[in-house]
């Protein structure tokens, strides 16, 4: 096992994450939002584009998860926008990320052949950069593991895709990484909709090797809407 990705196991990564519409869109934004949550203990943090991660690699100390989306036009269920290509993965490796996070899923517009066909150049390219693997369902997770590419599974993108969106839960998709526990061999990240105490606890009682946090700790409009959400409903009564 790579030893970054060691330092990362049993514990908390934060993604500092900010976009073009929202205030705190901005590398120095996304550096102090990193800085802040290596003082609250974080063991890793997760930044998006190169810029970005040059920023926060500047201010921290701390493994850096390395992602780099890129937009389209089409259905966001069935668009491959986290790192879709091996340019896209070229851009955040050299802007200095420790680990890269890229679409491990399988979609009728990129088959597993092609995306086995991707992790092998990357791992090629640079066969020191551990690979996370964001994904939505057992089988995706079975197929990234087989590659012999992926030194991570993550659960990023369950409840996102075209064919896990009937599945979305409220919370994390607990039983999702229950049965990849069950399943793979590979450190499994538990991420996506854990915004409680309650759902951080619930993803390790299914066996997380290390959890991702980000909407509940790093984006304000977000957690401001949910109080105020809350606060309308009592208030409907």
């Amino acid at each position: 096992m790579h030893k970054i990705v060691e330092k990362l196991l049993n514990g908390v990564v934060i993604s500092c994450q900010a976009y073009e519409d929202t205030p705190l869109y901005g590398s120095q934004y996304m550096a102090a939002m990193a800085k802040s949550a290596q003082m609250g203990g974080a063991d890793g943090l997760r930044a998006c584009w190169p810029q970005d991660i040059r920023a926060v690699k500047a201010a921290c100390d701390i493994p850096v998860i390395g992602i780099n989306k890129k937009f389209g036009d089409g259905d966001p269920l069935d668009e491959i926008f986290i790192t879709p290509s091996f340019a896209s993965a070229k851009e955040v490796i050299e802007a200095g990320c420790d680990i890269l996070a890229l679409d491990c899923t399988i979609r009728e517009c990129r088959p597993f052949e092609e995306l086995k066909e991707l992790l092998c150049q990357i791992r090629e390219a640079y066969p020191d950069v551990p690979i996370m693997a964001d994904l939505a369902t057992l089988e995706e997770a079975v197929k990234a593991e087989e590659t012999g590419c992926v030194d991570i599974i993550s659960t990023t993108l369950a409840g996102y895709t075209r064919n896990s969106c009937e599945q979305k839960t409220e919370g994390p998709d607990i039983e999702l990484v229950r049965q990849i526990k069950k399943a793979c061999s590979l450190p499994v990240n538990a991420e996506g909709r854990i915004w409680e105490l309650r759902d951080l606890e619930l993803v390790l009682e299914a066996g997380a090797d290390l959890v991702s946090i980000g909407s509940a700790v790093s984006r304000p409009h977000l957690i401001t809407e949910r109080f105020v959400n809350y606060n309308k409903k009592h208030y409907s009564r």
